[in-house]
């Protein structure tokens, strides 16, 4: 009769203990789905976060150009009007295009840029995703570029790929924010030193090129663009400017065909020694990634004509000159 109550007694101590192992299990399961969805959702909001960073760009520039349509509704600011409307980052700056040009031909001081004329792509913007596939084109054509690229934490690979592959890295501000860049010179110069160091730090190359956002002839600089030009100037940077627009950012969408007919026609009908082109490799460009064989192949097909990236071999393109005096000072 013992072994009755003994055996009642094991039961009773199999079930407590397979109770308790079931209580720890499902106390570390429970530990274990918070700390899962975490990693899950780290993961997630890492991938998300470009997006977001690409999306937030696409959606200021379209606020930005519907505002400036409705306060400018009766004059068409893309009409072929001989003004150009630089869209960056939300902002829309309209230069000129007549008093921009005759600032920018380049006398030739040696022989072969009198019978060599020199192309230079140059993007501005980036990186974003469509860098890559420029980087593409480039390498499938045997082609070096200029990249004007922004601060963008994330792209760490594209910054890189640009060096590697033999273009040319230079600077277009780090936060692209005409309103804090531009709101003094002290705001333009740690801009332009953040810039300068993170690409550093990301490729450990010494960038010697800057471009204005809006270019050195923007109007919408708080600070004398002449003060932020002997700036760069004292820190030995050279800035470039354009020549030929590809017309891409003026409004969020520009056919193939006009971006190849913008870019091919003052290189076509004029003999400048340097054409400096502009395009942009920022989210939402896609026809600028269309059109770049295209512009690629008929300017390769032209006779005396070379594409290169921007070096101290190519002469500067430049809306606003240095103060002459400051210039001979130096």
């Amino acid at each position: 009769m013992t072994g009755v109550p003994e055996n009642k007694n094991n039961h009773r101590r199999q079930r407590i203990n397979r109770l308790k192992r079931f209580i720890v299990s499902t106390f570390f399961v429970l530990m274990l789905i918070p700390n899962i969805l975490c990693i899950a959702a780290f993961i997630r909001i890492s991938g998300l976060d470009r997006q977001i960073h690409e999306l937030t760009e696409r959606l200021d520039g379209i606020a930005m150009a519907v505002s400036i349509e409705a306060r400018d509704s009766e004059t068409d600011i893309y009409a072929g009007n001989g003004s150009e409307a630089i869209e960056t980052s939300g902002e829309v700056i309209t230069v000129v295009q007549d008093e921009m040009l005759s600032s920018q031909q380049n006398t030739a001081g040696a022989d072969d840029y009198e019978s060599v004329r020199r192309v230079c792509l140059t993007f501005d913007d980036g990186p974003s995703a469509n860098t890559d596939v420029i980087l593409d084109i480039l390498a499938q054509y045997g082609v070096k570029a200029t990249f004007f690229v922004n601060g963008k934490p994330g792209y760490e690979d594209q910054y890189q790929r640009i060096v590697d592959e033999g273009h040319t890295l230079a600077m277009h501000s780090y936060s692209h924010k005409y309103q804090e860049l531009y709101s003094d010179i002290d705001a333009f110069t740690e801009d332009f030193f953040e810039i300068q160091s993170y690409l550093m730090d990301v490729t450990g190359i010494q960038c010697k090129y800057y471009r204005f956002p809006g270019g050195s002839s923007n109007t919408v600089c708080n600070v004398n663009m002449q003060d932020c030009i002997d700036f760069l100037n004292e820190q030995d940077i050279v800035y470039f400017d354009w020549n030929v627009s590809s017309g891409d950012a003026t409004r969020n969408y520009v056919s193939t065909t006009q971006i190849v007919n913008n870019v091919m026609m003052p290189v076509e009908n004029n003999s400048w020694n340097t054409y400096v082109v502009l395009m942009h490799d920022a989210v939402g460009k896609e026809t600028t990634v269309e059109a770049l064989p295209i512009i690629i192949e008929r300017l390769q097909a032209m006779d005396n004509l070379v594409i290169v990236p921007i070096t101290d071999s190519v002469h500067t393109v430049q809306h606003v000159l240095p103060d002459e005096e400051n210039a001979m000072e130096d």
